[in-house]
């Protein structure tokens, strides 16, 4: 089967630079994107485009349209503020969309079967934990699920991992590592506003910066 994975592509930073390691250490890579209402809709124009210049055997956008029914999420609810400061550190932050990794690795690991895919690439890290879905229990805890549910491994005795490398890496070494990888980091966006330019005031628009920092 060789070493073959889905990346899940947002767009960002992070997941563009899963993408290009993904390129480095497997021999066939599938990008993955989902359109599921976010109010930042605008990032799947940047995917398309990096999935194109990453050469991926096939790009995949999903339409996730249960998350149009959902009310509280910044990202998803128009009516629930963007927030400009920090992300709190006892409680997940108000840009938190339920359940959103579990349903995407849920999806992924749909096509895995479908692709005989037996690896499955989420770009999680560090600054990422506020949100209860990029914890190392969640990856673990969905990764045991995907390969009970799987016809893939009940046919083919095998395990599909979720590869999550940036578990315990701050966003700073994601980008230290895109430089050395030639990530086109133009190429990415990242605001949760969905506005271009970016807001350049949102959490995800000030870790970008500080993380980029002397390297573009």
């Amino acid at each position: 089967m060789g070493k073959r994975i889905i990346v899940l592509l947002s767009g960002g930073m992070d997941s563009a630079t899963l993408l290009w390691l993904a390129k480095r250490e497997f021999e066939k890579v599938w990008a993955l994107s989902f359109d599921y209402g976010q109010r930042h809709r605008v990032e799947l124009k940047y995917a398309k485009e990096l999935a194109r210049m990453a050469s991926v055997e096939d790009h995949i956008i999903v339409e996730v349209p249960i998350y149009r029914s959902i009310r509280g999420s910044a990202l998803i609810d128009e009516s629930v503020e963007v927030p400009k400061e920090d992300y709190p550190e006892d409680e997940p932050p108000v840009t938190t969309v339920p359940m959103r990794n579990l349903n995407f690795l849920a999806i992924a690991g749909a096509f895995a079967d479908s692709l005989e895919v037996d690896h499955i690439g989420i770009g999680v890290h560090a600054l990422d934990t506020p949100y209860p879905d990029c914890r190392p229990e969640f990856i673990t805890a969905a990764e045991s699920a995907i390969n009970a549910g799987s016809t893939l491994v009940a046919k083919r005795k095998v395990r599909i991992h979720v590869w999550a490398p940036f578990l315990g890496m701050t966003k700073r070494e994601i980008a230290l590592l895109g430089k050395e990888l030639g990530v086109p980091y133009e190429k990415t966006y990242s605001c949760y506003e969905g506005t271009e330019p970016p807001c350049g005031q949102c959490p995800t628009c000030r870790q970008r910066k500080e993380a980029l920092a002397g390297l573009l």
